[in-house]
């Protein structure tokens, strides 16, 4: 077997190997990962309960305005505990040029980017599908059937009010950012980016909901519909998209826009540094352009996976979405294995453990395969180096002497 041949087949066992390598990362990190989700879900769950109890009683416009400010937290609480799950796994990984920034460096170098990819591709609906679920589960308790799914009903001009205020004081926040820079600013910058946001798209969402009851109810759209059958992009957007998005968050938690250059040179990735660095005008500049901060780092990534070889993303992908299908799998097996002959006060107490460890162990397998993928496509856009600066590991007979 000659040298290439043996190269290929080492590159096709790295790729075959992706889920092997995202279960070790998962099980030698598994317990600060699991402190890092059990110290998000903690508050969250506290601020949950206290949108569904705030959501409800007299002066409801005002109290449903202040429901989007906790849920802007929520949403704030989430993409800190996913950066910082996402870094404890990447100091791990031998392509991380500086494993040992600290958190709190991370968080306020990563969040902003970060929130600005999560709104633009609309991954806080989790966020409020959860705040919806536990408001109506709260109200169902209470025998409160007819405020359920109210809870988020803001008037549209107060909601149009408050994402202009929240506009202009992040826009100020963001010149103050410039003139004096600090994690604190940055985290600031980030939450009223998440409140200008909820109002608005919650404004413009309510805006189109009346467009398409008026359109809807036309004699030309039900003879339109009738003739017409579009196809249905959620498998499509659950299966190529999500992984992809994911996958350039990835690139912005684990530096890439400072330490990977010589891997990246020569290509439109490489410009990737310049427009989500750190540096506040580049920020101001990225959160003016709506477009430019949604699709920029997902067409990066695709430039990322397009070196590495469309095979490996195809079975990311694949991966990726088994993860989902097995823990959903796993959670019907549990409860299948408890029994349906029990009392509606034994499934309130059961469930909560049986959903909490679901989620759990679907976050760490999700981030840990993120992990990986981001380690291979490096390793095969580099060559299979570590990064420049970082020794590379020891595998020779002596690996474990001291």
């Amino acid at each position: 077997m000659d040298a290439g041949t043996a190269a290929r087949s080492t590159g096709l066992l790295s790729v075959l190997a992706l889920p092997v390598a995202a279960l070790r990362l998962a099980a030698r990190s598994f317990v600060p990962l699991a402190l890092w989700f059990g110290a998000g879900a903690i508050p969250r769950y506290v601020l949950i309960q206290a949108i569904s109890e705030l959501g409800h009683g007299s002066e409801p416009g005002l109290r449903r305005m202040l429901v989007l400010v906790l849920l802007s937290v929520v949403v704030l609480i989430s993409l800190v505990v996913t950066i910082g799950m996402m870094f404890t796994l990447g100091r791990r990984l031998d392509v991380i040029k500086d494993p040992d920034e600290p958190y709190a460096a991370a968080i306020g170098r990563t969040l902003f980017p970060f929130v600005l990819i999560y709104l633009g591709w609309n991954l806080y609906t989790d966020d409020l599908r959860e705040v919806l679920r536990a408001d109506a589960q709260r109200l169902a308790d209470a025998g409160d059937h007819l405020d359920i799914g109210k809870i988020l009903n803001v008037p549209i001009p107060v909601a149009l009010v408050v994402a202009v205020v929240a506009w202009g004081l992040r826009v100020l926040a963001e010149r103050r950012h410039e003139a004096r820079p600090g994690r604190v600013l940055a985290v600031l910058v980030a939450f009223l980016e998440v409140n200008f946001t909820l109002y608005a798209l919650y404004s413009i969402v309510q805006l189109v909901r009346a467009a398409q009851r008026w359109i809807t109810g036309r004699v030309f759209w039900h003879a339109l519909t009738g003739r017409l059958s579009l196809p249905d992009a959620g498998p499509v957007e659950q299966a190529l998209v999500l992984p992809l998005v994911w996958l350039a968050i990835a690139a912005v938690v684990y530096g890439l826009e400072r330490h990977d250059r010589e891997a990246i040179e020569g290509t439109p990735l490489e410009r990737l540094a310049d427009r989500l660095t750190g540096r506040p005008r580049r920020l101001a500049e990225l959160a003016g352009r709506g477009a430019r901060e949604k699709y920029v780092p997902v067409a990066h990534a695709v430039r990322l996976v397009f070196r590495a070889g469309a095979p490996v993303f195809a079975w990311f992908c694949l991966c990726y979405v088994a993860i989902g299908a097995l823990m959903d799998r796993a959670q019907r097996g549990v409860i299948a294995l408890i029994g349906t002959d029990h009392t509606v006060r034994f499934w309130n107490l059961v469930l909560a453990p049986v959903e909490y460890g679901h989620r759990l162990v679907y976050e760490i397998l999700r981030l840990a395969l993120l992990a990986a993928m981001f380690d291979l496509v490096m390793r095969r856009a580099g060559g299979g180096t570590p990064a420049p600066d970082r020794p590379a590991p020891v595998t020779g007979p002596g690996a474990g002497a001291a």
